[in-house]
C-alpha cells in the first residue's frame, strides 16, 4: 500500500504543479506587472527627489511608496505558491509567460525589463 501511495504521489506531483500554474498564472502576471511598475515609479521618484529636493518631490516619493504594496501582494503569492509545491523555476517560467503575454516584440521585452537612470 505504501509503495502504491508513493508511486501515485510521484506521478501526481507534476500534474499538481501544472494545475497550480494554470490557476494562478493570471494573478501572478498581474501582480508581477504591478510590482515591476511600482518599483520603476519609485526609483524615478527617488531620483527626482535627489535632483530636486522639494516638498512636491517628497510627496511624490511618498505616493510611489504606497504603490509598493503591490510588491507585498506579489511576494505573498510567491510564498503561497512555493509552500503549495511550486519551485523557483516554476515561478520564473510564470514570470516569463507574463512578460511574453504583454510584449508584442523584443523591444517591448527590453522596455519592460529596462530600468532607466
Amino acid at each position: 500500500m505504501f509503495v502504491a501511495g508513493a508511486a501515485f504521489a510521484t506521478a501526481a506531483a507534476p500534474m499538481w504543479r501544472v494545475g497550480l500554474t494554470a490557476v494562478y498564472q493570471d494573478d501572478y502576471a498581474s501582480l508581477s506587472y504591478r510590482c515591476d511598475y511600482a518599483m520603476r515609479d519609485h526609483l524615478i521618484a527617488k531620483q527626482r527627489l535627489d535632483q530636486d529636493p522639494s516638498k512636491a518631490n517628497v510627496d511624490g516619493l511618498r505616493a510611489m511608496e504606497i504603490g509598493l504594496i503591490a510588491c507585498q501582494d506579489y511576494d505573498l503569492l510567491r510564498k503561497h505558491l512555493i509552500r503549495w509545491g511550486l519551485s523557483e523555476n516554476d515561478l520564473s517560467e510564470m514570470a516569463l509567460v507574463a512578460i511574453e503575454d504583454r510584449a508584442q516584440n523584443l523591444a517591448d521585452v527590453v522596455r519592460i525589463h529596462e530600468i532607466r537612470y
